[in-house]
């Protein structure tokens, strides 16, 4: 009885060595994976923070009006071009033609108009403003 008793406590210490160790491996899995989520989104943080300082700049007034005079080739309105009220602005007649003025293109889109207008190639023909 007594053998038996022996066999059995150390049969039992084993099966709880056993399940502690894997308790203890579980748990480490479960703190690395708590490591690596609190590590992404330390990065993610960052990432988020580099995005906001670049969409700042990218927004700042001088940038975009840089912009829109590189790709959108507009001049800056004038204080005279600005008008209180907008239904003033009359509806442009349909099948009128603008002519290229101040104030419209930029000065290098101006030498090169004035540079073409005596030859006038297939491309400008029927184009307007």
């Amino acid at each position: 009885m007594r053998k038996t008793l022996t066999i059995f406590a150390a049969a039992t210490a084993i099966a709880s060595g056993a399940a502690v160790l894997q308790l203890k491996i579980t748990v480490q899995n479960k703190v690395d994976n708590v490591k690596e989520i609190a590590r992404q989104i330390k990065q993610d943080r960052e990432a988020i923070r580099v995005l906001e300082a670049e969409w700042a700049y990218l927004t700042t007034p001088q940038v975009l009006q840089d912009r829109s005079i590189r790709f959108l080739a507009l001049m800056p309105p004038r204080a005279k071009q600005i008008i209180a009220e907008p239904s003033l602005i009359p509806f442009r007649p349909k099948g009128l033609e603008v002519e290229a003025g101040e104030g419209v293109l930029l000065p290098a889109a101006q030498k090169e108009l004035k540079s073409n207008k005596g030859k006038k190639t297939k491309q400008t023909e029927g184009q307007t403003l």
